[in-house]
């Protein structure tokens, strides 16, 4: 059979593992930092030329909105696994087939996801413990966000077909420029329009809604096999239920994730708007600072994927390789939590309130140390994923969605933000001892795939 080739794609099946991993990894690191960018900007823009009301508006969302945006990046990377191990294994016709029946399940899941949380956005914002002083805002924020989530669908599995055949270098290309047009339309929309906090989500929604049709129009031209009939998914409709499990499988652990931070989302919001500013200023820095364990964990999806479908006896090398990097990165974050938290807090909010940057700068400060064991949590929770094996790290999702009940519920009203910046950490290692025994049990499979 032969290799699906192409001058845009990469094959993890061959060559140093540590050079495929970074050169993979980078781009997705540089596309996850633009991400993060619009949150940023939002935030930043939205503190400076509407105040910490404004700040508090939109923070009082972030947990719902990480929720939908992480269990639709799920979908569509467990969905790009099935496409990888096709890749991976040469067959044409598979990358094919997988190709339409992702771009059919992912729409499926948009008019779904959309209508559901459309129908359900102001119980869950009452649920979440929201003040009566911002929950007019951030209703007004979140629905044109979820709104759009058709169209941030549409993206991330634009950009997951592109990784699993290895290009994770065009979708940065579109995100760079959708960026750039994000901050543009975020001064328009909130200084002389005067739309307040919905203009910071109608930027972010119309940014990713190009980001979408760009990679629309390079996907067509450039990935003939990607170009599906209808008698490609009536040839294989066994795949739809393959893709199904695998992507519900990724989404999940996504969600049961952000589902523990929903709840520990609640408990700030009952200690009020100081804390709700201190936590969005906080965990928007402690998340660019996760991001090259995210784009590590993700190239691991892929290197084991592509190497699983191959045959080949690499994945424990790519692991190996992936986890090093962070380590060098965490370096480079332990000085920035140690000598630039308070400042850096100060431009991203815009904030002058003591009380809001200390308590961000603490968040900050507890967080990334312990990077190191959420670092290797996960590279190999998404490394077991990409070899098939879905329960165990779903299994450890769950663990941190206990974790979080337990200090959204009892420990954070008793001890306070204290309790806020300690839940995570705490989690991190729990789960860390659980995937560990896990990648231990499945050594052999990490020796030899033949």
């Amino acid at each position: 059979m032969q290799k699906v080739r192409n001058t845009r794609v990469m094959d993890m099946t061959e060559g140093s593992a540590a050079k495929l991993l970074f050169a993979f990894a980078l781009p997705i690191f540089l596309g996850n930092l633009f991400q993060q960018f619009y949150n940023l900007a939002d935030t930043a823009i939205a503190g400076h030329l509407l105040g910490d009301g404004a700040l508090a508006q939109i923070g009082a969302t972030a947990a719902l909105y990480s929720t939908i945006t992480g269990f639709a990046f799920g979908l569509n990377t467990g969905f790009a696994l099935v496409v990888s191990r096709f890749f991976g294994a040469g067959d044409e016709r598979g990358v094919r087939r997988a190709s339409g029946w992702m771009v059919v399940l992912a729409a499926i899941w948009a008019v779904v996801l959309t209508g559901g949380f459309l129908a359900l956005r102001h119980p869950l914002l009452s649920a979440l413990n929201t003040p009566d002083t911002v929950m007019e805002g951030a209703l007004s924020y979140i629905t044109v966000i979820l709104a759009g989530i058709p169209l941030t669908m549409a993206y991330n599995l634009e950009a997951g077909l592109l990784r699993s055949v290895g290009n994770s270098m065009t979708p940065l290309y579109f995100l760079m420029f959708s960026c750039g047009l994000n901050v543009g339309l975020d001064y328009l929309f909130m200084g002389p329009l005067d739309m307040g906090v919905r203009g910071a989500a109608a930027a972010t929604v119309i940014s990713q809604g190009i980001s979408a049709a760009m990679g629309f129009v390079y996907i067509v031209r450039n990935y003939a096999q990607m170009r599906f009939r209808l008698e490609d998914l009536k040839a294989a409709p066994e795949l739809s239920g393959e893709m199904f499990v695998t992507g519900l499988s990724m989404a999940m652990m996504s969600t049961i994730y952000s589902i523990g931070s929903v709840i520990l989302q609640s408990s700030i919001n009952a200690l009020g708007s100081v804390y709700i500013a201190a936590q969005v200023g906080g965990r928007r820095l402690v998340e660019l600072f996760m991001m090259p364990g995210g784009a590590l964990s993700s190239s691991c999806a892929t290197f084991a994927s592509q190497n699983f479908g191959a045959g080949r006896q690499r994945i424990a090398k790519g692991v190996k390789a992936a986890f090093f990097m962070y380590l060098a990165w965490w370096i480079f974050a332990l000085f920035f939590a140690v000598f630039l938290a308070p400042a850096a807090v100060e431009l991203i909010t815009g904030s002058q309130s003591r009380d809001v940057i200390a308590n961000a700068a603490l968040y900050i400060r507890v967080s990334i140390p312990m990077f190191p064991p959420m670092g290797f949590l996960v590279i190999m929770r998404n490394a077991l994923q990409g070899m098939r094996h879905r329960i165990a790290p779903l299994l450890c999702s769950s663990l941190e969605l206990i974790g979080k009940v337990i200090f959204g519920y009892w420990i954070v009203p008793v001890m306070g933000y204290p309790a806020v910046c300690a839940c995570e950490p705490v989690t991190w290692v729990i789960c860390f001892l659980f995937i560990a025994g896990a990648a231990f049990w499945w050594r052999e499979e990490f020796r030899d795939l033949a």
